[in-house]
């Protein structure tokens, strides 16, 4: 049952997240409010593949999880060094509240993508 409501959590989420970009890009500029769903909806999908390994609570769960974070880390560190040297020489212009969108979702996704290459590999 929990995999099928990560599953509709998903397609919800997905459908809004693609009528935020709609909406964004009619307006001629980046949603970068659509970001967080966007990330949700990774979130979710995620999530349904994760589940069935993750109700079991055994060393190869938490082998997943602690490998996912551990690469997740250092995907972020690199992530904020890009976007450390952007913002320094002028590449792109971001308000805060944007950058911490983009963070943010950025974040989300590399956790949990993270997790699911670690659950294919192992």
């Amino acid at each position: 049952m929990q995999t099928k409501a990560y599953l509709i959590l998903g397609w919800v989420l997905a459908i809004q997240t693609a009528f935020l970009f709609f909406v964004g890009i009619t307006a001629e500029e980046f949603p970068y409010f659509a970001l967080t769903p966007m990330s949700l909806t990774v979130l979710s999908f995620c999530m349904h593949y994760l589940y069935p390994q993750f109700k079991q609570k055994d060393e190869r769960m938490k082998m997943i999880r602690e490998k996912g974070i551990f690469y997740s880390y250092f995907a972020i560190l690199v992530f904020h060094v890009i976007f450390m040297t952007i913002l320094q020489f002028d590449v792109i212009q971001l308000t805060a509240l944007n950058l911490l969108n983009v963070l943010t979702s950025l974040t989300i996704m590399t956790v949990f993508i993270s997790m699911v290459i670690v659950a294919r590999i192992y």
